[in-house]
């Protein structure tokens, strides 16, 4: 088998996955994908994940198996910190010990940097841990960096379609709601209503941060400041209809998080919201029951 990178397409690949890719591609190194979420791999995750860990989790679990047939290397990387002040999860922290312990990787075959801070030297140490399995020489790596990341930081977040008739906020974090196996469904409720949906990947996450430094003594976790700095965004708009937010079961941050921003910012509100809390046995038929009620009650907002 020759040199092949395998990606899961899962957890933090929905915030850096780009960069992930533009870098790999820089430095030469083919790479594989694991595909859009689909219920084998979520079947699969379960499988291998124990009961309490949560359903993005197994998911990703399940990506990394479909993965491991077709590539030489997995790339795991180990965030721990990304945002100055803030961490995150523990799940992401020691998530190349869980695959390792899950699968029984051998020694190159794992490659995860370690992500500490976003300082050159942690940098330049993870462009090695990368480079070096692959037999790319750090020079290679560390120009392919810095091309990924003035690409990346370039990106533009998408306008909205001004022509909609409501916008709609829909929250979480972006392993779910840019995950089409879980958010699928709401986003072609919604487009079939002429509705346009709008999430935190469409704000700046400058000023996302801005919004969530009134949170900085009572929220710990990295992506639960993004969570709230982006629900306290949507509900000071004027054109956002109503705010849903998708958490998944088990999650133990969002399981207070949620209740945080629900008493803090939800019902402080004008704009009807709602809670939607997922796992694997939530079914399609269910889900889109409560959103057209959801919808419902916007409309007669809408209309009063």
């Amino acid at each position: 088998m020759g040199v092949k990178v395998g990606i899961p397409q899962a957890l933090l690949f929905h915030e850096f996955g780009g960069f992930w890719l533009d870098f790999f591609q820089n430095i030469g190194v083919p790479v594989a994908l694991s595909g859009m979420t689909n219920k084998q791999i979520l079947d699969r995750g379960t499988s291998l994940a124990i009961d309490e860990s949560c359903v993005p989790l197994k998911v990703y679990l399940g990506h990394v198996d479909s993965l491991l047939a077709t590539c030489s290397h997995i790339f795991v990387p180990r965030v721990t910190q990304y945002y100055p002040d803030n961490h995150l999860c523990a799940k992401l922290a020691g998530l190349p010990d869980i695959v390792q312990n899950t699968f029984r990787l051998a020694g190159k075959e794992l490659i995860s940097p370690n992500i500490e801070n976003k300082s050159p030297t942690t940098m330049l140490k993870a462009v090695h841990a990368i480079c070096q399995p692959l037999g790319v020489s750090a020079l290679t790596g560390h120009r392919a960096y810095h091309q990924a990341l003035k690409r990346w930081k370039g990106d533009i977040p998408i306008k909205s379609d001004q022509s909609a008739k409501a916008r709609i906020a829909v929250i979480g974090h972006s392993y779910i709601i840019k995950d089409v196996f879980f958010n699928n469904d709401i986003e072609n409720f919604f487009k079939s209503q002429s509705v346009d949906i709008t999430t935190p990947s469409d704000i700046p996450s400058k000023r996302i941060y801005e919004e969530a430094k009134a949170f900085t003594q009572d929220i710990y976790w990295q992506l639960s400041m993004k969570i709230a700095g982006a629900t306290r965004y949507f509900c000071q708009q004027t054109d956002i209809s109503g705010v849903i937010m998708v958490s998944s079961f088990g999650c133990g941050p969002d399981s207070l998080v949620n209740e945080y921003l629900e008493h803090h910012i939800l019902r402080q509100s004008d704009k009807p919201y709602m809670v939607i809390n997922i796992d694997e046995h939530t079914g399609n038929a269910g889900l889109i029951t409560r959103v057209e009620a959801f919808w419902d009650m916007v409309i007669r907002r809408l209309n009063t």
